[in-house]
């Protein structure tokens, strides 16, 4: 059995700040002061959240609470953004679905969707390190195990609930 539900590394602190500094920072800081820090802080916070976020929508869809899905989720985030960055092909397929999952929240705001703008920027590379908080503050959300009398405890690396 589980020692957390679905999704609950969504609830650490981290991810939660994550995602106000990526608010705050897209909405306010970029353009009242757009600099290299604003350029990057969004990328960092991006990819340090985003992780955590893909893990608790492949859990909610049936895959178990496990390290080994919190891995496949961090690689998998670093590979798209690094291919996003640096493959044309992958920057234009992102800037167009982004764009649509945007269109609805722009409909009810009254805007036009569209494609997104997006930089394809080499030098936001930097910020990929930015996953490996989300492999710690996701690691530990494991499995609970009894020790056994006299014996280690020790944290499966997956389970099913």
């Amino acid at each position: 059995m589980s020692a957390h539900p679905r999704g609950a590394g969504l609830l650490h602190p981290g991810a939660l700040i994550s995602v106000a500094v990526l608010v705050l920072n897209d909405h306010l800081l970029k353009g009242a002061f757009p600099s290299f820090v604003t350029g990057k802080l969004s990328d960092l916070a991006g990819l340090a959240f985003f992780p955590l976020f893909l893990q608790a929508g492949l859990e909610w869809l049936g895959a178990p609470v496990s390290r080994r899905v919190l891995a496949g989720a961090c690689l998998a985030t670093a590979a798209v953004f690094v291919g996003v960055k640096t493959v044309q092909a992958m920057h234009a397929v992102y800037e167009i679905g982004l764009g649509l999952l945007q269109f609805p929240f722009r409909a009810l705001a009254g805007g036009a969707g569209g494609r997104v703008a997006l930089q394809m920027d080499p030098t936001d590379l930097v910020a990929v390190p930015a996953v490996a908080l989300a492999w710690r503050w996701g690691r530990d959300r494991g499995v609970a195990v009894e020790a056994p009398i006299g014996g280690r405890r020790d944290a499966p690396d997956t389970a099913e609930e």
